[in-house]
């Protein structure tokens, strides 16, 4: 009974196990260098850069802690480019790692870890999950949501 317990569970964790990048379909690596395109963006302010990853009817769901509970914020594509860009604002690097990737034609979804950096220090982290679709045969962003948390976000990453 307990060979077969071990068996069962060493079977569901292969199947949870994410697949190192250079296991990555093409399909799959597209949508990444999407997502890549437009944090990168975000990170050099590059207000072009970010608008060419999203499609204009793009947006950002945001879970934040609040006194009550958890608050939803919701910003248009355009509002949240706006907002990452300021030029007085901070800069956000906020790199991804264990993207897990689907795809259904010219639909995929992507969760990840995230980290977001200011002035090289970690503010906070969470979990990304972006929307995509396969349009003009790109890979444009549909909609980001994520979650927010300040403790346990470790040191920055590599």
């Amino acid at each position: 009974m307990i060979r077969i317990l071990c068996a069962v569970l060493a079977l569901a964790a292969s199947h949870l196990a994410v697949r190192p990048a250079a296991a990555q379909s093409a399909a799959e690596q597209e949508v990444l260098a999407s997502i890549h395109a437009f944090l990168d963006a975000m990170k050099a302010k590059d207000t072009t850069g970010m608008k060419l990853a999203l499609d204009p009817v793009t947006r950002f769901t945001l879970l934040r802690p609040s006194a009550n509970g958890t608050k939803v914020m919701m910003l248009s594509g355009a509002d949240f480019v706006k907002t990452a860009t300021q030029s007085d604002g901070p800069t956000y690097d906020e790199p991804i790692r264990k993207p897990v990737v689907h795809i259904d034609g010219d639909l995929a979804t992507v969760w990840a870890e995230y980290q977001v950096r200011m002035q090289g220090k970690v503010s906070h982290c969470g979990y990304d999950s972006f929307q995509l679709a396969r349009l003009g045969g790109r890979w444009k962003i549909l909609s980001v949501s994520d979650t927010f948390k300040r403790e346990g976000c470790g040191e920055p990453w590599p």
